[in-house]
This record gives structure tokens, sequence and C-alpha cells, in this order.
């Protein structure tokens, strides 16, 4: 039976995202990377990882850039070896494609070193340089190490992609795939966790003592989740996943409270490559909605206690970092659930209740302060992002091999 393992995370590093602990390269560097199902490459800083000292190095003619909805970054691709978790309770493989930035937009990672993308091989999209490289007279023709002429690059990581296109496009297998299709792990991998921000305690505390605090810990368990019946209780409900290029799900409606659900508006035409009108994403920090969903929900919630009108002024758009607002303005048992309808596998509905200590986050983004967990991104499609504060409502596990595209599960926490 494939390998099924339990790996610490914490959400101190990425500023409310989780990251794991990781080992790369014969030499065992280590890095924290966030954990993300949005994305599918996995990049590491180059500062926190020394390529030439690295025994298990094959370089490659490869390049990547990425950007994300914040950041971004473009260098060399690698194959080495990776691994997570200690001792029996780890995962090892060799020959994993790793990324390592030349280049990268200020703090794209927070504090921590980088990202592994959990996605599929659609969104690891890399540019095959051999023959830019040959023309160079370079030989071997590899990215590694990084030898593009200086008159190629630029401190644009959106720019630099225009030179990259001009050469062949490849999809690159990303990490989680290569772990199962050599049998290293099942085809699944879950989340148990407590938070979608940092919880900052009632005091300042050291970033040690917030990354010992048992809220901003969880669980990434990769191969089979549902073996660990520690983790969840009671049954779960099934989301189809409709599309393979991020985990794609249709959002039926949101219902605030007792009030009557509001169908979510569809994906443009012009926005189709989006693929579906919502997305389970493990490295958003928010829920990300439409603006008819959003300002629906602000005038809902206004609208079943006017007092909330004062904790939700600051609230409109995002503007790059976390908003809080003073902890005397929120009383979480004044606030109702927040529900969402989704696609289920065989044309039903599942309601997703999102609680009001999930949507508000307490001592947060500092102490003594309450951060609201919906937003509302400035040019972007119709298409909910139900990001962390979803995932740290239930133990969510993501089942890529029920059905044509697989299926996100959620089951009720102990």
């Amino acid at each position: 039976m494939p390998h099924s393992v339990i790996i610490p995370i914490t959400n101190v590093f990425a500023r409310g995202g989780f990251t794991a602990k990781v080992k790369v390269g014969s030499e065992g560097a280590s890095a924290q990377l966030i954990l993300d199902s949005g994305s599918s490459a996995l990049v590491i800083q180059g500062e926190d990882y020394q390529p030439d000292g690295d025994l298990n190095l094959k370089a490659t003619s490869y390049a990547q850039n990425v950007t994300y909805g914040a950041g971004g970054w473009y260098g060399p691709v690698v194959k080495t070896s990776v691994t997570m978790g200690q001792a029996f309770f780890s995962v090892s493989c060799d020959d994993m494609y790793v990324a390592v930035t030349r280049t990268e937009q200020q703090k794209s990672f927070g504090d921590a070193d980088g990202i592994m993308g959990l996605a599929y091989h659609e969104l690891n999209r890399a540019y095959d340089l051999t023959d830019y490289l040959s023309e160079m007279g370079l030989d071997p023709a590899t990215t590694y190490p990084w030898r593009l002429a200086e008159s190629e690059q630029d401190d644009s990581v959106r720019e630099f992609k225009t030179f990259l296109r001009q050469y062949p496009k490849s999809y690159l297998t990303p990490y989680f795939t290569q772990l199962e299709e050599q049998g290293v792990v099942g085809n699944q991998f879950a989340f148990w966790i407590h938070r979608s921000s940092i919880y900052q305690t009632s005091k300042k505390k050291s970033l040690k003592a917030l990354r010992l605090h048992p809220l901003n810990q969880g669980f990434f368990v990769m191969g089979k989740p549902m073996l660990h019946e520690q983790l969840f209780k009671g049954s779960f409900q099934k989301v189809r996943v409709l599309d393979d290029k991020y985990y794609n799900v249709h959002v039926v409606s949101m219902r605030v409270g007792d009030g009557e659900p509001v169908p979510a508006p569809e994906l443009a035409e012009e926005d189709m490559n989006h693929r579906s009108n919502g997305i389970v994403d493990s490295g958003a920090s928010f829920i990300v909605l439409p603006r008819v969903l959003f300002d629906h929900l602000k005038e809902a919630l206004i609208a079943h206690n006017p007092d909330f009108k004062a904790a939700l002024d600051p609230y409109d758009a995002f503007i790059g970092v976390e908003v809080g607002v003073d902890l005397s303005l929120v009383n979480l048992g004044d606030w109702p659930s927040i529900y969402f309808e989704l696609g289920g596998v065989d044309d039903e509905t599942v309601t997703l209740e999102l609680k009001p200590h999930d949507y508000w986050q307490i001592h947060a983004p500092e102490p003594n302060q309450a951060s609201f967990q919906f937003t509302v991104l400035e040019g972007w499609p119709n298409q909910c992002i139900l990001g962390l504060p979803l995932l740290a409502s239930y133990f969510t596990v993501f089942d890529r091999q029920d059905r044509e595209n697989g299926v996100v599960l959620f089951a009720d926490k102990p």
C-alpha cells in the first residue's frame, strides 16, 4: 500500500499561508515551502538552496517564470532530491523538478522560502532554452548555472516572460504528481488546520512563540488521509472538481444566515480560460468573491445588525495587506454563519458552512484586532477563490483519483 504520512505545518512563515519543512538536495538544504493548491511549480529561493554543493543535482535546459495574484519570480530549473517529514514519517524522491529563483518580486513568499505547488501539470509551464543557449556557444546547454545575457534579463518578472515565450513550451511533472506516479504516496492529500491568519494572542509574542502556539499549527496529510480517523468525524461531503487546471468547482450560491441564497455569477465568455466560477485554493489566505457577491454579503450582514457597519467599513477591496479592526467591534456570537452551495458529484448541491470564528480571525493581524476574511480582487473575473477560511472549517481532502478530475471532500473536525 502506498505510503501515507502526516507532516506538521505552520502558518507563521507565510503570514497566514501554511508551510511545510522540506529538505532539498544531497546536503539537505532546509526550506519552509508554502503548500499551494492554486499553483504547480516547486520553487525555492536561491539564497536558501545552494545548488553548487548538491551531488544529486541534474541541470536542465528549462527556465520558469511564474506570477501569482501578488508577486512572482523567474529562474532555472534543476532536478534533485526532495524530502518531506522525518525518519519513518517522511517521503523522499529523486529527480524532482525544482525551480531556483534568480529574480523575485519583493516578498513573493512572505517569510517562507518558496512554494510547493499541489495542482496539476498545466500550471507547471516551463520553457526550453536549448536553442538560445546553443546559439550563445554554451555546452552543455543548461540553464544552471544561470548564464543568460544581461540584455535578456529584466528586473520585471512579468516582462521577462515575453523573452521566454519565444522558446518551446513544456509542462513539467509537479512534485505531488511525481510522488504518486512513482508509488511513494496515494493520490490524495489533505489539510487539518485551525486558522487563515496568524493567531497573535492578546499580547505581542516572538515568532518562535507564535510558531509553538497550537492555533498556528496543523497537519498536511499525503497518501491516504481518510485512514487517519483521529483527524475527522462523521461523513464526508463530496464536491466535484470540474477541471484539472486548478481544483475547479462550481459555486451555485451564497447565503447569509437565514436569508435567501444569491446565485453566484458565471464566468464571462472572455474569462473561460479560468475554467469555472470557483476554485479551492490552499494558497489563498482569504475568500475572494466577485463584486456582486461581496456587496451583497456586506449589505446582508448590515441588514442583520446595523451595528456591524462600523466593523465592515474598512473592507471594500484587497489592498495587499491584511487589515484589522478593534476587537471590541466584533462579538462573534452576534454574527451569522455564511453558507456556500457547491456542485456535488451527481448534480446535487453540497452546502458548506463558514462560521463567524472562521470568517473573522480574532487577534489578527495584530493582538486585540479582528480581521475580516472576505475580499475582492479588482480586475479578477467572476470566480470565487475558496481559500484557507473554508479549509480551516473542515478536514479538507483533495482526492485526485475519484472520477475524471477528482473531488474535494469536507468533513467536520473533532
